[in-house]
C-alpha cells in the first residue's frame, strides 16, 4: 500500500516507522530541515532501551497521491490541511487528532472513504527524527464516511494493532475525556501523566473533572470515566502531555479544540463545569501572557 503521512510529530513519526517495512511510506513534514534529516538519517525509534532506524521518503511539499493519507497534525493546522486534501488523489483518508472540532471540516472533502482514529500508545518525540515508545497499546479506528472494517487487514501488524469501533462518536468522546483532563491538568501543574494518578490531591481534582465530564457526555458514568483516565495515566506515566510540551516550547496549545469543545457542549446542555472553566482560563492565561518565555 502507498501511504502518505502528513505531520512530523510523535504520532506521524511513529506510524511512518511502523509501516515502513510493509508499505511504501512518504512522510510530509512542516519544515525542510526535518524532511532532509529524515530522508538522510531515517526515523530512530527507542523502545525498551533498544534503538532501531526505519527509512521512509520525506518531503515538505508536492502532489499528494496515495492509497491512504494519514493526517497527524494539531487541530490548529487542520483548516490549512483540509484545503490541501481537497485536491489530493487518495482512496481513503485517516484523521488522528485530539478533540472533535475537526469533524465538521471533513464534510468539505471530496474523498469517499474517510476514517478517524484515537491512539492509545505512549509516544514521546525526542528530536526531529527520534521518538521514544513509553507504552505500546493499540489504535482505535472507525469510519466517518464510506470505508469499512477491511482497512484493518491492510494496515495492522502483530506489534501495531488496530481495533474497529462502530460508534466513532463514543470512541472520540472517550479519547477526549482523557485529553480534556490529562492535558490541561498536567500543563497547569507541570507534571508528567503518572503524577496525577499517584498524587492523592491531584487524583481528587481528576475525580471532580470526571464528574463534570460525565454530566456533559453521559455515555459513561463518572466512575467509568475516572478509571479510564487513571488507566491511561498509568500506561503513559513517563509521558509529558502534548499540551505541556507545547506550553514549554512556546507553541499554541490545543486548549480550544479540546477543553473549549467541552465548555461549548456544557453550555448547550446547561451543565455547570467550574473545574473545566478554571483549567481553560489558566492555560489560556499562560498562552496570552505578554512576553511569555517557555520553560
Amino acid at each position: 500500500m502507498n501511504i502518505h503521512i502528513i505531520g512530523g510529530g510523535a504520532i506521524g513519526l511513529f506510524f511512518a516507522a511502523q509501516w515502513s517495512g510493509n508499505h511504501v511510506v512518504t512522510l510530509q513534514t512542516r519544515t525542510k530541515q526535518q524532511a532532509e534529516r529524515i530522508q538522510l538519517e531515517g526515523i530512530c525509534v527507542i523502545e525498551n532501551g533498544i534503538e532501531t532506524v526505519d527509512h521512509v521518503d520525506s518531503k515538505i511539499t508536492g502532489t499528494v497521491k496515495a492509497d491512504l493519507i494519514v493526517v497527524a497534525v494539531k487541530q490548529y493546522h487542520m483548516q490549512k490541511i483540509v484545503k490541501l486534501l481537497q485536491n489530493a488523489n487518495a482512496h481513503a483518508i485517516l484523521f488522528i487528532q485530539n478533540g472533535m472540532s475537526h469533524l465538521d471540516l471533513m464534510n468539505e472533502l471530496p474523498q469517499k472513504n474517510v476514517y478517524v482514529a484515537s491512539i492509545e500508545h505512549g509516544i514521546v518525540k525526542r528530536d526531529e527524527r527520534t521518538i521514544q515508545v513509553n507504552g505500546r497499546n493499540k489504535t482505535n479506528i472507525g469510519t466517518y464516511r464510506g470505508g469499512t472494517e477491511t482497512i484493518i487487514d491492510d494496515i495492522q501488524m502483530k506489534s501495531f494493532p488496530f481495533e474497529w469501533r462502530e460508534d466513532i462518536q463514543h470512541m472520540l468522546i472517550e479519547k477526549m475525556a482523557a485529553n480534556a483532563i490529562i492535558n490541561p491538568l498536567t500543563t497547569v501543574l507541570r507534571v508528567k501523566n503518572g503524577e496525577i494518578a499517584d498524587n492523592k490531591q491531584y487524583r481528587s481534582i481528576v475525580k471532580n473533572l470526571c464528574q463534570e465530564f460525565a454530566s456533559v457526555y453521559p455515555y459513561k458514568s463518572e466512575e467509568e470515566t475516572f478509571q479510564s483516565v487513571l488507566s491511561i495515566c498509568n500506561k503513559t506515566a513517563d509521558n509529558e502531555s502534548s499540551m505541556l510540551k507545547d506550553m514549554k516550547a512556546g507553541r499554541p496549545t490545543e486548549i480550544d479544540a479540546i477543553v473549549g469543545v467541552v465548555l461549548k457542549e456544557a453550555e448547550k446542555k446547561g451543565r455547570y463545569v467550574p473545574s473545566f472553566h478554571l483549567l481553560y482560563n489558566m492555560v489560556k492565561g499562560e498562552e496570552n501572557k505578554p512576553g511569555f518565555i517557555p520553560h
